[in-house]
């Protein structure tokens, strides 16, 4: 499959959802002060770009290792995206987890690492997503190429909408977060049926639609 550059990034971004993570990120940042949140964001984004680039490097010797073909792989990815979709549409709270008071060994580094970066924004869905791309077909360095500049532009949107929390939860306010979260929800679950069908089409399941 041919993806385009501008697709992946849309895909990343939607299920990355920076905007839908503002109400967790700053319930769990809450008992910092800025300077500690600050350092939280940084923490998480660097936290997250390690784990992508890490899945990103070893993710198709993993499914060579354990014999995934790519068909299944897109169904798999399908399902998953469709029930973040359908989380989102019906905005239902991602799992999360505070640290009791103790627990970490510098301020704000365990919430950082979980679930701000582990799952937050490096959840299962965005790993889906290099999984996906890295087995269309093409070489893994043409995949890594289109993949990487489009995981960096998330990561950057990440960090900016993160830092800016506060402020577009003001301008946006609850029901304008709600709404966005709606329609990239939307976006999202059409994707996963179109990735469900082109699994089912490249195992040879159904026969490609005239």
């Amino acid at each position: 499959m041919e993806h385009g550059f501008f697709q992946i990034l849309l895909t990343v971004l939607i299920v990355m959802d920076p905007i839908g993570i503002i109400p967790y990120y700053l319930s769990l940042t809450a008992p910092y002060d800025e300077k500690t949140r600050n350092s939280i964001v940084v923490k998480a984004i660097l936290f997250a770009a390690l784990v992508l680039g890490i899945f990103l490097a070893g993710g198709k010797f993993i499914l060579d290792f354990f014999s995934i073909k790519p068909g299944a792989f897109y169904i798999s990815g399908g399902i998953l995206f469709f029930l973040i979709a359908f989380e989102m549409i019906n905005s239902r709270p991602r799992t999360t987890r505070v640290p009791p008071p103790g627990e970490e060994e510098s301020p704000g580094s365990f919430v950082a690492l979980f679930p701000l970066a582990i799952p937050m924004i490096a959840g299962p869905g965005l790993l889906s997503v290099i999984m996906t791309y890295v087995t269309s077909g093409n070489s893994w360095i043409s995949s890594a190429f289109v993949l990487v500049p489009a995981l960096l532009i998330g990561l950057l949107c990440m960090f900016a909408v993160l830092r800016a929390s506060a402020l577009i939860l003001r301008v946006l306010g609850t029901v304008g977060i709600f709404v966005m979260e709606k329609i990239m929800g939307l976006i999202l679950a059409g994707f996963a049926v179109q990735l469900i069908y082109n699994g089912l089409v490249s195992l040879g399941i159904v026969s490609l639609a005239n």
